[in-house]
């Protein structure tokens, strides 16, 4: 089931733009969130909405705040 939502697509583009200034893949990423990359890939498109422990595992991987996930 996709839940492509305004805020899951504004959500995802903060995400790969994190990571791609990061200079990282989606697979690097994901090894280091303890997640699948299609799961990566999933959030970075929309198509996911992450649960809060995913928001955290995210945001330690490209080791910014919480904060900094929602900022435009």
């Amino acid at each position: 089931m996709t839940m492509n939502t305004n805020i899951n697509i504004a959500f995802g583009k903060r995400v790969a733009a994190l990571r791609k200034k990061q200079k990282l893949s989606q697979e690097a990423l994901a090894e280091r969130c303890s997640l699948f990359r299609t799961y990566i890939g999933a959030i970075e498109r929309g198509e996911k909405s992450p649960t809060l422990n995913t928001i955290e595992k995210i945001a330690e991987g490209l080791r910014v705040s919480i904060v900094e996930l929602f900022k435009d």
